[in-house]
């Protein structure tokens, strides 16, 4: 199939369907049909990668290597991939600006770096199987050492000098911490592959950001999910997912997140007809 020669501006069906393959690269698009300069920097960077001029303008020759580009994920569509990362940095731009610091989201969490890669939850062994071959060694000793630890700002404001790059966190992320995740997934909630593209999504962000641990009161709606998709009631799943909110007064981040997974749930029933 012949694939259109596409440039800023326009907006069309077909830039959709190009958004969905540059976000194989980490481009992390908005898949909205939209050419605008987000989606002709990520062309411009694709090409780069292919060995191309860097026009930004999508020639049938990127739209053949983007579709020869591996998947970021067997078990999940670029779309979810992609919605989980964005959920993490929101986007390149951010990443590029903020993200790429050592940082602290607050809550529970650790030091963080990279697409949401929490140090207070991984294990040593983990960690150096993970970055050792990605980080400078004096950079990896030092973020060594807030492994198992809760973060606050003057942990980040001593690391402020190192940065990891996207790439290097896009290759962690899917290469080691997403199919990790995945696994996780899979173990706690035995029905995830019966589950359609959205829904697996969105039960993967919930646990790439929650874990799937089960006691205690704070735990209640992790448990009914469990429950409901063991009955089939998978229509169930979105509101447990908004009920989760209580635990958060005063984040909204996180507040808008379960927000977006529990839409993203719906969408993903609606889709495949089980709405």
């Amino acid at each position: 199939m012949t694939r259109p020669t596409l440039q800023r501006p326009c907006k069309l069906e077909s830039v959709v369907e190009l958004q969905d393959l540059l976000n194989r690269t980490g481009a992390l698009l908005i898949d909205d049909g939209d050419f605008g300069k987000e989606t002709e920097s990520a062309v411009k960077e694709a090409q780069a990668m292919a060995g191309l001029p860097a026009t930004g303008i999508a020639t049938p020759e990127i739209w053949a290597w983007l579709e020869t580009h591996p998947l970021p994920s067997p078990d999940l569509s670029t779309r979810d991939v992609t919605s989980i990362v964005r959920e993490e940095v929101s986007n390149r731009k951010r990443y590029n600006q903020v993200t790429t610091f050592p940082h602290f989201p607050g809550e529970q969490s650790g030091v963080t770096i990279g697409i949401g890669y929490d140090l207070r939850f991984q294990k040593p062994t983990n960690f150096a199987a993970d970055w050792k071959e990605e980080l400078p060694s004096e950079e990896f000793e030092k973020l060594q050492r807030y492994l198992g630890k809760k973060g606050c700002s003057e942990d980040v404001a001593e690391l402020h000098s190192i940065k990891v790059p996207f790439t290097a966190a896009w290759r962690v992320f899917t290469r080691a911490t997403l199919p990790r995740y995945i696994n996780l997934t899979v173990s706690a909630f035995s029905q995830f592959n019966e589950l359609p593209d959205g829904c697996r999504g969105a039960l993967v962000s919930l646990v790439y950001n929650r874990g799937t641990e089960m006691s205690g009161d704070r735990r209640r709606e992790i448990k009914a999910i469990r429950d409901h998709l063991a009955a089939h009631d998978f229509a169930k799943v979105a509101t447990d997912l908004e009920s989760m909110k209580r635990l958060w007064p005063n984040s909204r981040g996180l507040r808008d997140r379960r927000d977006r997974e529990a839409a993203l749930w719906r969408k993903g029933l609606k889709n495949a007809g089980l709405a």
